[in-house]
């Protein structure tokens, strides 16, 4: 069975967006024509890859099957595309990267030495964003890429994502607080603190990172919202709460008054690099094919 990589690259910019309509807006082609070349793929397939509903199309079973390996096929073939630029057209160019907080630590410094090594003519040009900050202004084309803490909103019309990392998280402490002195605990043992959320994430994000509801059901009380990244740890530091963060951001972050105690019951937490889903220029998908090529290094995880 023959599967051409166009309707590939189709099937999964509807199975990313959720949509036909913004799907279609992603790929600069009509609705209709995105639909009937996802339909003749249904067709050589034989079954259905989507359940369409009154607000957009779900994957069925077997779309849920072939997603990462039409993901595969189509990030194969952007990487020859991306060779076949770069022996041609050279990477000339800039690479604008936002970063929140310590998002991708380790490996964002491996990456810019690979860059500088096999891609030296690009700068790569990182920019510090708030929690929210990235995913807008990515969108909005004032930045190229943003690392970004995962979970990630369910619907990110028109960008890409990869996992590149992993890190335990740990929790913040004042260093006068009962807690400070451990080198680990549960979640559990937090049971009664007030949490100090990062504004800008969704609900589902904030709730995830403060492991809300825990396992036994037990809600922990939260505080208002920190601006950003310093603001929570300086509340932290004054005693007005604890809050989260990654081993990652306890090696960037030590101050005076703060301890960072790893949590052994909670999973880690995973920072995701984004980028447009559209984008054409060599030298930001020779950045990005750098990074999840590093990024697949044992060490980084």
């Amino acid at each position: 069975m023959d599967l051409p990589s166009h309707a590939l690259r189709y099937f999964v910019a509807v199975a990313e967006e959720g949509h036909m309509g913004r799907a279609a807006a992603r790929l600069h082609m009509t609705t209709p024509s995105v639909s009937e070349q996802v339909a003749r793929l249904e067709r050589r397939a034989g079954a259905a890859l989507f359940v369409r509903t009154r607000t957009g199309v779900v994957l069925t079973d077997v779309g849920a099957e072939l997603l990462p390996m039409a993901r595969a096929a189509v990030e194969a073939q952007e990487t020859i595309l991306t060779w076949a630029a770069d022996r041609v057209h050279g990477q000339t160019g800039t690479v604008r990267v936002g970063v929140f907080a310590a998002a991708g630590g380790q490996l964002r410094p491996a990456v810019l030495a690979e860059m500088a090594e096999h891609h030296p003519e690009v700068e790569v040009v990182t920019r510090r964003t708030a929690r929210g900050e990235g995913l807008t202004a990515l969108r909005e084309g004032s930045l190229d890429a943003v690392y970004v803490p995962e979970p990630l909103p369910r619907d990110l019309p028109g960008v890409r994502w990869v996992t590149v990392i992993h890190q335990p998280r740990v929790l913040v402490v004042p260093a006068g607080h009962p807690l400070a002195g451990r080198d680990e605990v549960d979640i559990g043992e937090t049971d009664g603190e007030v949490f100090i959320p990062m504004a800008g994430g969704d609900e589902a994000s904030v709730a995830w990172w403060l492991v809300d509801p825990r396992p036994s059901g037990v809600r922990p009380e939260r505080a208002a919202p920190a601006a950003d990244f310093d603001e929570m740890l300086d509340r932290c530091a004054a005693g007005r709460g604890l809050g989260m963060a990654t081993v990652v951001a306890a090696d960037h972050y030590q101050r005076p008054g703060l301890t960072f105690v790893r949590l052994r019951d909670v999973p880690a937490a995973q920072t995701a690099l984004c980028w447009r889903a559209d984008e054409r220029s060599v030298a930001v998908r020779a950045f990005v094919g750098t990074v999840r090529r590093v990024a697949r290094e044992p060490a980084q995880r």
